[in-house]
């Protein structure tokens, strides 16, 4: 999944399996407790069904843990058995205590940080490709003032788009399928890229071919380090937020 937190809470077939089969169910010969709501399992970073109403309590509790995290958060799926969803159950008084999910943001590591400072120095033709993670980090401002004080043109992709203004003397708009031309010819000469916050999508690279210089090198400012790593960058492991004023400060 592209990291968006999004709850479902599906209605499943009855767990006690009287009413048999109910529209939920899929009658198969070879398993009894298939449902439709299976199809979610392959595209959730979290998978539950309650089959007992106290199982509600760690399955919420861990469909939080993965909505506020922004390297595993993505489509959380709890399927509810329709008999189980009119159950009484005396709920535990603690279960509803307020509660504060704090969101961290790592900061990058110094040696990394003077790594790809030096890279971005020893570029001639260097560009920002801004992604949804500067957008999810509330990164705007230190993103603007970024491109302001380096002159760096910055395009952004389809999950990035806000990040910087249409109007911002560096923003040179979309990239890759449906890019803009100029954010395009600027990626073909390109001999450092730096990615914040960008998973590199199909739209974004199109299909592998927006970034034309043979030479090219890329430094990834990423959260996740499975989008960090992407294209044999030098990564920078960290908030977008605390990333970049980190990066601005060391250049």
């Amino acid at each position: 999944t592209n990291r968006l937190p999004v709850l479902l809470l599906p209605s499943d077939m009855f767990a006690s399996r009287v009413p048999d089969p109910v529209l939920q169910q899929l009658e198969d010969t070879r398993a009894g407790d298939v449902s439709v709501n299976d199809a979610f399992r392959p595209v959730s970073k979290y998978f539950d069904r309650v089959s007992r109403p106290e199982q509600l309590i760690p399955a919420a509790l861990a469909a939080m843990r993965v909505l506020t995290d922004p390297v595993e958060t993505g489509a959380v799926t709890l399927c509810l058995p329709q008999d189980v969803q009119a159950e009484a159950f005396d709920w535990p008084v603690e279960f509803f205590r307020r509660r504060v999910w704090r969101i961290g943001r790592p900061v990058p590591e110094l040696a990394a940080v003077e790594r790809v400072a030096a890279l971005l120095r020893s570029a001639e033709r260097p560009l920002i490709v801004a992604g949804g993670g500067v957008v999810y980090a509330e990164a705007e401002a230190e993103l603007r003032a970024f491109a302001a004080a380096t002159g760096i043109p910055v395009a952004d992709t389809h999950a990035g788009k806000g990040a910087i203004e249409w109007d911002h003397l560096s923003a040179v708009g979309g990239l890759g399928s449906t890019g803009t031309t100029a954010a395009n010819a600027l990626a073909a000469e390109a001999d450092v890229v730096l990615g914040i916050g960008t998973r590199y999508s199909d739209f974004t690279t199109a299909s592998h071919t927006v970034f034309a210089n043979p030479d090219v090198t890329f430094a990834n400012l990423n959260v996740a380090r499975l989008d960090a790593v992407k294209h044999s960058a030098e990564m920078l492991l960290s908030d977008a937020k605390t990333g970049l004023a980190a990066l601005a400060k060391a250049l």
